[in-house]
């Protein structure tokens, strides 16, 4: 199964100006505040940009939003992203229509292919054992090994990359969740290690005892890409949405208070491009300081 998934992952063929956008549930929204993964695509792509999409309680099912917020497509489209990275599947076994889950993927599938052809699945990360007294949801495993084994199958009839993380980390080196469920800030490090092996990426970095890669190049890139995505988060998700483009767009607070004809909020969020511009530029430097030979 491993060199299956090696070769499906050597298709995978990112090029300096490609934008990655990573979609999913809590654990891709959550990846984008330790920045581990995407520190070792930055690594092994350098002038690659990444976008997460990732949404605390999506699945494959249902991806709700407040009033008037674009749908997941048309962010995808506006960001201009060539490459996806697909990750469901994970919570998808609690819910009721678990047994429909590949009709639905599939459809969420050619939502995406309709964006870009160059898709690449992610098979859910396995649930661990937690210390009593909490719940033991890697009960649960059997059901998502269904879930995977879809995924899998899926990707050899689309002739689609797969990165199997259902399989590498069904025997980890360590933990890396803290209840079973919720990655720690060093399990996102053991989790984007797997992936990066999956790629076949090589010179991956070490973690340090905590959270940090051992390199410091590698750590001060990390620490970009966090700072790059948290301008992003506060970009694509603002906090003031209702004023921006909700249900309150007509409130005197969201418009200028000399001309109530000038809405003020959307030119404050066009600030936001820029930082990110210099951002990623700082990365791009950064990871091509540090790629290897």
């Amino acid at each position: 199964m491993s060199l299956a998934c090696v070769h499906a992952a050597e298709r995978i063929d990112l090029k300096p100006g490609d934008i990655v956008g990573f979609v999913g549930g809590a654990d891709v929204a959550a990846a984008q505040h330790t920045g581990h993964l995407e520190s070792l695509l930055a690594l092994a792509h350098p002038g690659v940009r990444f976008r997460n999409f990732g949404w605390e309680g999506d699945t494959v099912f249902a991806q709700p939003r407040d009033f008037n917020f674009p749908p997941l497509p048309d962010h995808i489209r506006k960001a201009g992203v060539t490459v996806i990275f697909v990750q469901f599947g994970r919570m998808e076994v609690f819910a009721q229509s678990a047994a429909e889950f590949r009709a639905a993927y599939e459809k969420i599938l050619d939502t995406f292919a309709q964006i870009t052809p160059r898709l690449v699945l992610v098979t859910p990360i396995p649930f661990e054992r937690p210390p009593e007294p909490l719940p033991d949801l890697s009960r649960r495993n059997g059901e998502l090994e269904k879930i995977a084994a879809d995924i899998r199958e899926i990707s050899q009839q689309r002739h689609l990359p797969l990165i199997d993380l259902y399989y590498a980390l069904m025997q980890p080196t360590e933990r890396f969740t803290e209840d079973g469920l919720q990655l720690t800030p060093r399990g996102h490090g053991v989790v984007a290690l797997a992936f990066a092996r999956e790629l076949g990426l090589k010179n991956a970095a070490k973690l340090a005892g905590n959270s940090t890669w051992q390199e410091k190049d590698t750590e001060s890139l990390r620490q970009l890409i966090i700072a790059k995505n948290r301008l992003w988060f506060d970009y694509w998700r603002p906090q003031n949405w209702a004023f921006l483009g909700g249900d309150r767009v007509e409130q005197p607070s969201s418009r200028d208070h000399r001309d109530p004809k000038i809405r003020w909020f959307p030119q404050e969020m066009q600030k936001f491009e820029p930082l990110i511009s210099q951002k990623e530029s700082e990365i791009a430097a950064r990871a091509r300081q540090g790629a290897p030979n």
